[in-house]
């Protein structure tokens, strides 16, 4: 049998094997019909294909996964879902990222897998773009031909509050990077993936040790995961049964992309730095 980490992201036909039975299905039918309903309108057309990833919370091990230091996570029932579909020939080659909440205008990029991301210019978009080069970049390395750039319409809804803490921004990567995976017909093992996403949001600025895509890419529910680096691997670890974990939301935000060059890649530089100090 396969290892957790060298199985692909699992494809579903329906949402049963996702959230479960009861009134959490009946939430995510309804949010699922309202997120198609609402790309129709925008875009003129159904999506493609959807892709979810959660959030997550971090147990055992904050901050030590820059230096390659084993972490136990686990995710979040929050999560960002991505609705996509490639445009046709007939139209116009850009990418057009919507987003249900409206207080985020839509954003518009080139279909240029090498355009930058402008860092001083922050827009909720760019994370998609992040997934977008991430993508490219790597189906290259692999020698995966997947044709010229196409245009992308996208629509994006997610539940993870922002700036909180909760890796709502690895969320959103790891789900843009996985729908413009399966928009094209393409998949990779799951450590590929946490790898692949990891570099991703590197585009945006930030110096990620790679807890956040792992554990996003990895969970299964009922499961923590002990992660190790160097490669990554994913030892499930069994949650006690019937019990609650109360994550509580200081609502204090940290916009860790705004402000990633005075803040998150600080405290990362200060561990690798303690890290050297402790081996010598």
């Amino acid at each position: 049998m396969a290892k957790h980490e060298e199985l692909p992201v699992p494809i579903y036909s329906s949402l049963e094997p996702v959230y479960g039975e009861g009134s959490q299905l009946e939430e995510a039918q309804l949010r699922f019909n309202n997120l198609k309903a609402k790309f129709e309108q925008v875009f003129g057309h159904a999506p493609d294909v959807f892709a979810r990833s959660p959030g997550r919370v971090n147990l055992i091990g904050e901050h030590i996964d820059y230096e390659g230091y084993s972490v136990l996570p686990m995710a979040i029932r929050q999560d960002t879902i991505v609705a996509i579909r490639k445009r046709g020939a007939g139209e116009e080659k850009v990418l057009r990222i919507a987003n249900v909440n409206e207080k985020y205008s839509m954003c518009i990029y080139r279909v240029d897998p090498n355009q930058e991301v402008d860092l001083k210019n922050h827009k909720w978009g760019h994370y998609f773009i992040c997934g977008y080069k991430g993508y490219y970049e790597y189906t290259k390395s692999k020698g995966v031909n997947v044709g010229e750039p196409v245009g992308l319409d996208v629509l994006i809804d997610g539940t993870v509050h922002t700036s909180s803490g909760l890796s709502s921004s690895t969320a959103f990567v790891c789900s843009s990077t996985i729908a413009i995976m399966a928009v094209f017909d393409v998949n990779f093992p799951k450590k590929e993936i946490a790898q692949l996403t990891c570099d991703c949001e590197r585009h945006i600025g930030t110096q990620s040790g790679g807890m956040d895509q792992a554990i996003s890419v990895m969970a299964k529910s009922g499961f923590a995961e002990l992660i190790d680096f160097n490669p990554i691997r994913a030892t499930d670890v069994q949650l006690p049964a019937g019990e609650t974990f109360v994550i509580a939301n200081s609502l204090a935000e940290s916009q860790k992309a705004v402000t990633a060059a005075t803040n998150y890649n600080n405290r990362v530089v200060e561990c690798q730095l303690a890290a050297v100090s402790s081996v010598s």
